[in-house]
């Protein structure tokens, strides 16, 4: 792939600037209003944004020089690492093989050379701690700047076929956006509706709650809605605060070691999906796979030590405020008190949700919300990519998982510069 001519603002950043420097050329660009082009612009600074930056510049060196990322916090992994403090969350549900570099056995090698601490748990899962390390070290090795701290306004397809990419402060001209975040839309049960703006009430989603910034609960009652890993954390982290708390499920608790079974990793499964033409059908066996949540068996033994109580198959049908909390009434006509209620139902991924894609929304074709994208993961007529869950129509009901982190950036890689990353040298034997 022939790169573009290297701009001003990027030339003056490769000579004045050392790796890593976190005052790169793009935030020096747009701290003077000044118009960025690149070749490829990535749309978030998650594990999904970071695999896609380290798979293109191993396929292609030369994109270092005309490559941005975009991430509000302005800094790699922030929302990740924030989303797994404020859970308390110590270890991953991924095996080691899944993580952001294009190298499989990358993570183990690490950990091992590192002499870091071994998780215990069946599939050696690795711990939080190592993999955020990892995940520094990866970042260190291939020289990637910080993001630029950014969310577009607007994405516009311009005559020549290329983006342009309206900010507060800048505007970015792009040959290609992939999409590396995760919008979507909370999933409330209608139950709660009528209890929204009752000030009195502590009602929360699971991704409002941070357990670290929790007072002393003891003697208050907890009720948390929904049967997958992120209810077994915050009830974890409720008990450990000295709260009673009960885990009320609207269908028995499924417990799998992994979000998917391994064969919707494979062509075991996904031969049969790709057979699939029909999107909405593919949608529907991709929900069917997933099942709602889920908990691996270490994490199930963890609430039975813990003496938290399951209600599975019973569902809430209605709740009322009171003067010091709820009044939950359940299917089978029976009443629960409680202080709190937290909701761990989940989320589900809509294109629609980030509004900047508005402008060239009608030319890309979803399903209920999710995006049907190409071989490439291309989505419509725009050079617009897709990661992460909205790539599930194309890579499957594991596409928002790391597993799907490396698949989507290998692909989309390859489309952008002709090479297959599992076929290159990594970049230290450069």
């Amino acid at each position: 792939m022939r790169p573009r001519e290297v701009s001003a603002p990027i030339r003056a950043w490769l000579s004045e600037n050392s790796r890593n420097d976190s005052q790169s050329w793009y935030s020096r660009a747009v701290a003077e209003d000044s118009p960025v082009d690149v070749q490829v612009c990535i749309l978030g600074a998650g594990p999904h944004g970071l695999a896609m930056a380290l798979h293109l510049l191993r396929a292609d060196p030369s994109l270092r020089d005309g490559m941005v990322v975009l991430d509000p916090a302005g800094e790699w992994l922030t929302t990740w690492d924030r989303q797994f403090a404020r859970l308390e969350i110590d270890v991953l549900r991924s095996p080691s093989v899944h993580h952001p570099d294009p190298d499989v056995d990358a993570l183990a090698s690490f950990v091992s050379h590192q002499s870091m601490m071994s998780s215990g748990l069946p599939y050696d899962l690795p711990l939080t701690s190592s993999f955020r390390a990892f995940n520094r070290h990866a970042i260190e090795r291939a020289e990637l700047p910080q993001p630029m701290a950014l969310q577009p306004r607007g994405v516009h397809l311009e005559q020549d076929g290329r983006l342009r990419l309206d900010c507060a402060s800048s505007t970015i001209t792009t040959d290609r956006l992939v999409i590396a975040a995760n919008p979507h839309r909370r999933q409330i049960p209608d139950w709660v509706w009528p209890l929204c703006g009752q000030s009195s009430a502590q009602l929360a989603h699971a991704s409002d709650i941070d357990l670290r910034a929790l007072p002393d609960l003891t003697g208050e009652r907890i009720t948390i809605v929904g049967g997958g890993l992120t209810a077994a954390h915050l009830a974890i982290g409720a008990t450990h605060r000295g709260a009673q708390v009960d885990i009320a499920a609207r269908r028995p608790i499924v417990t799998r070691s992994f979000d998917t079974e391994p064969g919707w990793l494979g062509p075991k499964n996904l031969r049969g999906y790709e057979r699939c033409e029909d999107p909405a059908e593919r949608l529907a066996m991709a929900r069917s796979a997933r099942g709602g949540g889920t908990m691996p068996p270490w994490m199930r033994s963890r609430l039975d030590h813990e003496q938290i109580r399951l209600h599975e198959g019973v569902e809430i049908t209605e709740a009322h405020g009171t003067d010091n909390g709820y009044r939950l009434t359940f299917a089978t006509g029976e009443h629960r008190r409680a202080d709190r209620v937290w909701l761990a139902t989940g989320t589900t991924p809509d294109l629609g949700a980030l509004r900047c894609i508005d402008p060239v929304r009608p030319d890309i074709a979803t399903v209920e919300g999710l995006p049907i994208p190409d071989d490439d993961l291309r989505i419509g007529l725009p050079p617009v990519h897709v990661m992460g869950r909205l790539a599930t129509l194309k890579l499957g009901p594991a596409a928002g998982n790391l597993w799907g982190a490396r698949h989507a950036a290998r692909r989309i890689a390859e489309a952008i510069t002709g090479v297959d990353t599992t076929a290159t040298p990594h970049l230290r034997d450069r």
